[in-house]
């Protein structure tokens, strides 16, 4: 296959991923304050149903293609060339998107229950954490062309 299908199947992960997980966490954000207990639990389905196949199947997606695009080519993201210098930063956003992942799926299942819930700022400074890291990681991939 070549490189530019490999890297667009990559950025359709990426924005699968990163634009579902950010409207999830905005949306959320605002059910939790449904004062309804039923309705809270309606949309924790819906939502759960949403992050469990768009962004995980996005984050699968992102992560099989990303390794596959530098196994093919690890002189191309990790050699003499300026890409090089800019994959390090990136990929600590990732990895900052995924810890942001991991907190919000822990906030979205402990919604299904009759328990304490989630306070809605909790899933406000994810949606902008995880907005950061997007931005970010655009900004690399667009800068290290002119360095």
């Amino acid at each position: 296959m070549d490189y530019f299908y490999r890297k667009w199947i990559h950025v359709l992960g990426v924005v699968l991923y990163a634009g579902g997980l950010m409207a999830l966490s905005r949306l959320v954000g605002h059910a939790v304050r449904f004062p309804d207990a039923t309705a809270r639990s309606e949309a924790y389905r819906i939502f759960k149903r949403m992050h469990m196949f768009v962004d995980w199947g996005g984050l699968a997606l992102m992560l099989v293609t990303g390794i596959w695009l530098i196994a093919r080519e690890p002189q191309r993201y990790f050699g003499p060339e300026a890409q090089s210098a800019f994959m390090h930063p990136k990929l600590t956003l990732v990895l900052i998107l995924i810890i942001c992942d991991v907190i919000f799926s822990r906030k979205l299942f402990a919604l299904r229950g009759e328990g304490e819930q989630p306070k809605a700022s909790g899933f406000k400074i994810l949606h902008g954490l995880i907005g950061l890291s997007v931005i970010g990681s655009l900004f690399l991939v667009l800068v290290y062309r002119y360095f």
